[in-house]
Parts: structure tokens; C-alpha cells; sequence
């Protein structure tokens, strides 16, 4: 039987799901799944057989991988095998700054690498080199200081070194030669691409062409990945990119609508009133309201 865990078998702090540790496994761990959290696995040192679902693959010390909340997994033929856990929800990547979404090893290592995992075949696709392999451990000993002594402001400093780690991960993803791990960072590299370029004009043919793969292949790992087709992912960033410039400068509907990478102000208006419930002129207005009464208080 498969065990499902839960992040409260950690931590029972509603306020901060955040979980790390470091583990040794002197015998074997059993096939489990995790129901509420994803886990970013460091091994620090040794080696194990990794199994993933019916696969089983060989791990060691420098391996970094992301194991989401879908996927059945375990560990067998330890040999001083010992890594670092770090268990938090899935929406926290999902709300990550966004320059740090601009980069393609995150997108590489944190949401396309998990669903190819799932869906096709495990491997450790992130290898850290002894250099960066010592800052990484820099980086994990501070986190798991500060999550130990809980010493005032421990929670902010918690999600410092928590991005600190994230960027340095997705700076370190390097393009792998085999065909799946080329396909990994090839799409990694559109979505970069559409989180730097949402306001110009983007073709889904072309960024399917840069992942070596067919429109409806690109598009399926597309909305398995982040629960959007590719379309709409841009037409969201181009609203939000929106938003920003209705609330903070005093171009008008059309200009905002050109700037934010709309041809047609009506299609911008209705797009705008599809998500947001109010028109771009309402939105405005509805924000000014809210200083001028913030600031009267």
C-alpha cells in the first residue's frame, strides 16, 4: 500500500508550512507520496537506488530534484546515504517573484522537470559541481539554522534564503545532452522567453519549434505544467503588466492597452472585464478611490 503524507506530519504551523531537514537513510525508505507538499531533495552525501513509480534510477551525492505532490517514490540500496528535505505547498512557486520566473532553469527545475517526472521517466537532471555543491550546503546550514533557533524575523530570513537557493538552483540548471533533458530545457526556455517578451507579439508555433516539439505536444506539457494553455498564460502576464500601468501611471485606456501588448483596445477592454469582473477605466477608478481613502484616514 502506498502512503500518502501530509505536511502537518512535519509542522503544525498553519501560519508557515515550511518544512527542512536533513536525513539519513541507513536502511530503505519505503514507496510514498506526498499529498499537500512538494519536496526539493540536495543529496549531501553516498548513494541510493531512487525509485519513481515503477522506475528505478541511481542517485548521489550533488543531485538535486523536485518531487511534486503526485508522485510515488522511495529509496533502496543506501550506501551512507544522507540528503537535505525541503517540503513547502506548491503555490509557493506558483507566486514567486517574477524575475525569478524569468529564468529557465527555474521553470526547468521546479515545474517542467516534476511533470516529466510524473509522466515519462525520473532522472536526476541537476548535478551540482563540487564548487557550487559547497555553496548550496553554505545555503542549507543558514536554513536549517534559522528554522532550529526560531530567533526574531527567523521566518523572513527563512524565505531569503529560501529565493537565494531557488535562483541559485535555476542558475546552476545547466542544458543536459540527452533528448528528454534537451526537451526539458528547451521549454523551460520558452516559458523565460514568455515571461521577458509577454508584451510583444509571441508565436506558440515558434516557441513549440524551440522545444522540438509539435504544437499540440508543446501545448499538452504546457497546460500539465501550469494548469494554462500557452495563450493564455501571456494573455494573463500582458493583464497583470496592465494592471501595473493603470494603477501607476497616466496613460490612457488605449495606450495601456498598446504598452501591455494589445492591438485592439475593445479586445483589450473585454479581456480585462472577463478577468477582473470591471472594465480598465472601473479598475482605475476603484484604485484612486482606495488611496485618496487610504490617505484620508
Amino acid at each position: 500500500m502506498i502512503v500518502a503524507i501530509t505536511l502537518d506530519c512535519f509542522t503544525i504551523d498553519k501560519d508557515y508550512p515550511f518544512f527542512i531537514q536533513y536525513g539519513s537513510h541507513d536502511t530503505d525508505l519505503y514507496m510514498h507520496s506526498h499529498a499537500d507538499y512538494t519536496e526539493l531533495v540536495i543529496v549531501l552525501s553516498g548513494t541510493a537506488i531512487h525509485k519513481v513509480d515503477t522506475e528505478s534510477y541511481f542517485i548521489k551525492k550533488g543531485d538535486v530534484f523536485v518531487i511534486s505532490n503526485d508522485t510515488t517514490h522511495g529509496y533502496e540500496k543506501t550506501i551512507d546515504f544522507r540528503i537535505c528535505n525541503i517540503m513547502f505547498r506548491p503555490e509557493r512557486l506558483r507566486t514567486i517573484h517574477s524575475d525569478i520566473r524569468k529564468l529557465s532553469g527555474f521553470h526547468a527545475l521546479f515545474m517542467i522537470e516534476p511533470y516529466i517526472t510524473r509522466s515519462h521517466s525520473f532522472q536526476s537532471r541537476l548535478q551540482l559541481q563540487l564548487v557550487d555543491f559547497e555553496q548550496v550546503n553554505n545555503i542549507l546550514s543558514c536554513m536549517l539554522q534559522e528554522y532550529i533557533q526560531k530567533t526574531d524575523g527567523w521566518k523572513a530570513m527563512m524565505d531569503a534564503y529560501f529565493m537565494n537557493l531557488v535562483v541559485f538552483l535555476s542558475r546552476t540548471y545547466s542544458q543536459p545532452c540527452s533528448y528528454v533533458k534537451c526537451n526539458i530545457i528547451n521549454i523551460a526556455k520558452s516559458v523565460s522567453y514568455i515571461e521577458s517578451n509577454y508584451t510583444d507579439a509571441i508565436s506558440i508555433e515558434a516557441l513549440a519549434m524551440q522545444s522540438n516539439l509539435s504544437m499540440r505536444h508543446f501545448t499538452r506539457i504546457f497546460r500539465a505544467t501550469y494548469n494554462t494553455t500557452p495563450s493564455n498564460y501571456i494573455l494573463l502576464l500582458r493583464l497583470q503588466y496592465a494592471c501595473l500601468l493603470l494603477k501607476n501611471t497616466t496613460y490612457n485606456i488605449s495606450e495601456i492597452a498598446s504598452l501591455s501588448g494589445f492591438n485592439n483596445g475593445n479586445y483589450f477592454t473585454r479581456q480585462f472585464h472577463n478577468n477582473f469582473q470591471v472594465t480598465p477605466k472601473e479598475y482605475r477608478l476603484l484604485n484612486q478611490t482606495q488611496e485618496i481613502n487610504r490617505f484620508s484616514k
